[in-house]
């Protein structure tokens, strides 16, 4: 299939670490390639704010809310931002902790609960854009993106998704910049989210949908190493992925993308990955294999961990086989020596 390079619309998620750390930049990113595309943009909550709100819906503890409107403040204040957006936000989520007993489970709750993180970073994102002479518009997704009832790890309906889609194709030929919520959508009336790291899966399936010519995942990371350059000093930066190597990988573990984001564009359209402070592009996913193994880590409980890798059928390693695939296996450690494990594997594939 001939991805449609002819097409000017672009989706591109910011991380939380991306929104926090590198606000600046993740704005100038977005007025540089708007000056000729099209372009959405889908945001994740600032980082630490999902888990803020998480531990805000299970004790109600309400100094909490201070926390992620401190949070909030400082950015909106180092960043030029009006803040009345944010307060408004702020006093609807304190209504809704005083009305659980108005959703039909807890999960329910949680869920919305868990929606202002990126509603809040949408609103001061937009507020960033207009400080910068480009009009975008706060998308809350969950108008947008339409999902079954399983609060907390929802499947999408690609079908009457499709349908809604076009709210953002108007707002396109405006010449606006839609900036959408990721990791959320809606069920009936009530708010569902994608599973934690979702917002990747939302700009690829509006990629999919608004049939853009590429997807860009934009973080605190360059893109896809060999393993994690956090726990393996010598990681190599992957330039290019095939969809299934890193399909593989993120089911193994890999956190560099949210293992339900390749379904929707694979075969289509490439993922960028890149690196928000420096506007570097590190990985791209596409039919092009990386021409080096990927080792992905996973931890299982207390005690245990896997290492899998991906791009091997056989490695002279001293561990338990846990399963094995085509192209890849997957071995069983020892929590504690997890990290010394995969240095050790590393070493032993590319040494």
């Amino acid at each position: 299939m001939i991805y449609k390079l002819s097409n000017k619309r672009v989706v591109v998620k910011f991380g939380g670490s991306s929104i926090g750390d590198s606000f600046k930049k993740a704005v100038e990113l977005v007025l540089k390639l708007h000056e000729e595309n099209e372009v959405v943009v889908v945001l994740s909550a600032l980082k630490g704010v999902t888990d803020a709100l998480l531990d805000l819906a299970e004790s109600k503890d309400e100094p909490i809310i201070e926390e992620i409107a401190k949070k909030h403040e400082k950015l909106a204040n180092k960043s030029g931002i009006d803040l009345n957006s944010v307060e408004i936000l702020l006093a609807e989520l304190e209504q809704v902790l005083r009305n659980e007993k108005s959703f039909p489970n807890k999960k329910a709750f949680i869920d919305h609960v868990l929606s202002f993180g990126e509603r809040l970073s949408v609103n001061l994102f937009v507020n960033a854009l207009k400080n910068s002479g480009i009009e975008g518009e706060a998308i809350d997704s969950f108008h947008i993106i339409r999902t079954d009832n399983g609060f907390g790890n929802a499947k999408v309906d690609f079908n009457e998704t499709a349908k809604r889609v076009k709210v953002l194709e108007d707002l396109l030929k405006q010449n606006k910049v839609p900036v959408v919520t990721g990791f959320l959508g809606g069920y009936k009336s009530f708010r569902t989210t994608l599973g934690r790291g979702g917002s990747d899966y939302t700009a690829t399936i509006l990629g999919s949908l608004l049939e853009a010519r590429a997807v860009l995942i934009m973080s605190d990371v360059k893109g896809i190493y060999t393993a994690d350059p956090k726990i393996v000093k010598d990681a190599k930066l992957l330039p290019f992925a095939s969809y299934e190597e890193v399909l593989t990988a993120s089911m193994l573990g890999m956190k560099a993308l949210h293992e339900r984001a390749i379904e929707p564009v694979k075969g289509k359209i490439p993922i960028i990955l890149g690196k928000t402070n420096n506007r570097r592009l590190g990985t791209l996913i596409s039919k092009i294999n990386a021409g080096m193994p990927i080792l992905a880590h996973k931890i299982i409980n207390e005690n245990l961990a896997s290492i899998g890798i991906v791009g091997v059928n056989e490695v002279n390693f001293n561990a338990r086989i846990y399963k094995r695939g085509r192209n890849w296996i997957c071995f069983l450690v020892r929590r504690e020596e997890l990290e010394n494990n995969l240095n050790d594997l590393h070493e032993v594939i590319f040494k």
